[in-house]
């Protein structure tokens, strides 16, 4: 076996793809800064690379589809890379894996912060497959982030795992228990962002709404750690990604009052409009429970964008099952939802359940779905028009004319396309919004 040597010249460009959440992503990026302080190139996954790292998701079928699609994608570019497969779907179905040739090294989600390492033990002239044997942490595995690829936002990672076993997710056994980064290791990454320049932090977790329950009890949870968060002066934003309704507390509401900073919007799982199939998906709400509370949220900061998960075609989905889902959700008046088919995943429950629903019924129902939450997401954004926002610049774009624009966000998730180039990336400008194009706003300052 032969020891990798940095400056081995036939070692250079590394090339990563990452399927699923944003979790996964912010995984991804601690596993490029390893490679890059490490001397390697970080080049396009369509380009030409000495190393392919592949970081997948098995949240769905179609999930596994697209990881392979792009496991054997890296093969085909460079027949001389070494092919590394990481993520969710390296964690339960490595068997499947070990079958690809080309792949090196197949190694699991508690070992993503070692991966650069793994690689370093390789044999180059060899075709090896080395597997990492799949296993969960009882704590968090901690890697400090000092820099982000995003140059005004950052996702933060504060949590990984989780305990529900919905009937329906995979997770769980993917993922492990859940826990939590001790708050100590997350304020000084905050820190190296607030020194890169970053403006925005996105805190991310498997199950985000539980940090902290698995820390001292008291000591931790999702709202101090905000408040404390809220305390640097050079990070202007604070926003939550998906959180479950259960996790939504009273300090959690009040919080949003006494923190200025933190982002109105929320993500919040709500999955089906009808209490038959959620409590068989073992969802620990009926939609009376959820209801009130997104009344309450709505209630306590008028101007919060609220977007949610909607699975169609769960086992025992009946017409009447799914025409309540479907007026539930414009009862709701989510600003956006995004859809996914149900599909059998291994170990889950509800692969056990009757009454499966044809796929032809599932397109149908995704299809109805799809166009009502272009309604809602339209009807959204239309109540913003006329008005003065702040949008945080996080970048440039160029339409087919050549003509140059920035982009960014409001607080509430509402994209915009600022003419003439107005606010350089970071800053937060007050545009007023003016017509809606497509997924943005066009506005004017």
């Amino acid at each position: 076996m032969i020891s990798y040597k940095k400056e081995d010249h036939f070692i250079k460009k590394v090339a990563f793809k990452t399927l699923g959440c944003k979790v996964n992503q912010y995984e991804t990026e601690i596993i490029l800064n390893l490679f890059q302080d490490e001397g390697f190139q970080i080049v396009n996954f369509n380009q030409k690379a000495d190393v392919y790292i592949i970081n997948t998701c098995t949240v769905t079928k179609e999930a596994d589809r697209k990881s392979k699609q792009m496991i054997r994608k890296a093969i085909g570019q460079n027949k001389k890379s070494k092919i590394i497969v990481t993520g969710c779907f390296a964690q339960s179905n490595y068997q499947d894996l070990e079958k690809i040739r080309g792949i090196n090294l197949i190694t699991g989600n508690s070992d993503k912060n070692s991966i650069l390492q793994q690689f370093k033990e390789l044999d180059f002239h060899n075709t090896v497959v080395k597997v990492t044997p799949a296993k969960f942490l009882k704590k968090y595995d901690n890697v400090i982030k000092n820099k982000s690829i995003l140059r005004a936002r950052a996702w933060l990672k504060i949590q990984d795992g989780c305990n529900n076993f919905c009937t329906y997710c995979k997770v769980p056994y993917v993922r492990g228990p859940a826990r939590s980064r001790l708050i100590d290791d997350i304020l000084q990454e905050v820190s190296n962002l607030e020194n890169s320049g970053i403006k925005e932090v996105v805190l991310l977790g498997i199950n985000l709404g539980t940090y902290g329950e698995d820390l001292l009890p008291g000591k931790a949870n999702l709202s101090k750690l905000i408040s404390l968060i809220n305390n640097f002066k050079g990070i202007k934003r604070i926003r939550l990604s998906s959180i479950e309704l259960v996790n939504i507390n009273n300090e959690l509401l009040d919080t949003f009052g006494k923190c200025s900073k933190l982002c109105h919007h929320l993500h919040i799982p709500l999955q089906s409009g009808d209490d038959k199939i959620l409590k068989l998906m073992n969802r620990p709400y009926n939609t009376s429970i959820f209801g009130k509370k997104i009344f309450q949220l709505k209630k306590k900061i008028p101007n919060i964008a609220i977007t949610s998960d909607i699975m169609v075609g769960f086992p025992g989905e009946d017409n009447e099952s799914f025409n309540n889902t479907y007026k539930f959700i414009r009862k709701m008046c989510f600003s956006k939802i995004h859809i996914f088919k149900y599909s059998n995943r291994e170990k889950c429950l509800a692969i056990l359940m009757p009454n499966e629903v044809d796929n032809e019924i599932k397109k149908e129902r995704s299809k109805k779905l799809i166009n009502l939450s272009s309604e809602l997401f339209y009807n959204f954004r239309n109540k913003y028009l006329g008005l003065d926002v702040d949008v945080l610049v996080e970048d440039e774009i160029k339409d087919k004319e050549g003509r140059v624009y920035s982009r960014g966000i409001t607080d509430n998730y509402i994209k915009v396309i600022i003419p003439d180039l107005i606010g350089k990336r970071g800053e937060i400008v007050k545009v007023q919004l003016n017509k809606i194009y497509s997924d943005y706003i066009i506005s004017s300052v």
